[in-house]
């Protein structure tokens, strides 16, 4: 077997020191050997998802990214090593800056993928890539439907970090922390988000205050205690 060949299956090897030591190889001879990054592109397209992840890993941090990396990138949001998820996930929100044919790619994958772990992923991505914008907004808020528990928490933690928040999200999440959803861990979540968002909505401060301190009585302790912690940053009203 070939040096080249013997590089290539370590860049798919499940082992991850293996793999990760694959990458750093790569990525030096690459800048020294030009004429294997056609060999490296190859991997793109192939077969093995954490080859593909390694290749445009390797892509990605010795030339510019292009849109060539997309597809291999959106699928790593898929990898079941979850540090490999988040590194596509970062790749890919670099990516989206440099190139804004990505926004819209990410977009529909977070409403429409088939797994929902890229779902969920390409929310994160959309939180860092474009929280000023209002598809985002509406893509967490459609999200909040989604039958995967882990997608719908991933777009409720997200609300926090949007710019310009749409009344239509503090309502719903208004919604949510009185238990609009069966999964409790949403009531929680939607506890925290709501002190930001009543800043965006002061017309919903009010009835905000009145459902944090209801919910500093409630029977689960957790939630008790996010709804004290969020009463008290939420500040002093009339309930």
């Amino acid at each position: 077997m070939s040096d080249v060949a013997d590089l290539l299956e370590r860049l798919g090897s499940p082992a991850r020191a293996t793999q990760r030591e694959a990458c750093d190889e790569a990525v030096t001879r690459l800048r020294s050997e030009p004429a294997l990054r056609d060999t490296v592109r190859s991997v793109l397209r192939g077969a093995n998802a954490v080859a593909r992840f390694s290749a445009a890993w390797v892509l990605f941090h010795v030339e510019r990214p292009t849109l060539r990396l997309l597809p291999a990138l959106l699928d790593s949001l898929e990898l079941r090593d979850g540090d490999l998820r988040w590194q596509a996930a970062q790749m890919l929100t670099a990516l989206g800056r440099l190139q804004a044919e990505v926004l819209p790619v990410v977009l529909h994958e977070a409403g429409a993928a088939v797994s929902p772990a890229r779902r969920r992923m390409a929310i994160f991505v959309l939180r860092e890539l474009a929280p000023e914008r209002a598809e985002t907004g509406a893509v967490f808020l459609r999200a909040l439907a989604d039958p995967d528990d882990d997608v719908r928490r991933a777009a409720l933690s997200c609300f926090a970090k949007l710019t310009d928040p749409d009344r239509a999200l503090a309502v719903r999440a208004l919604e949510l922390a009185r238990g609009a959803d069966p999964d409790p861990r949403m009531a929680r979540i939607a506890t925290v988000v709501l002190p930001e968002l009543a800043a965006f909505h002061p017309d919903l401060r009010g009835e905000i205050a009145v459902a944090l301190t209801e919910l500093e009585r409630a029977s689960d302790p957790s939630l008790a205690r996010g709804a004290q912690a969020a009463r008290q940053r939420l500040g002093n009203t009339d309930a």
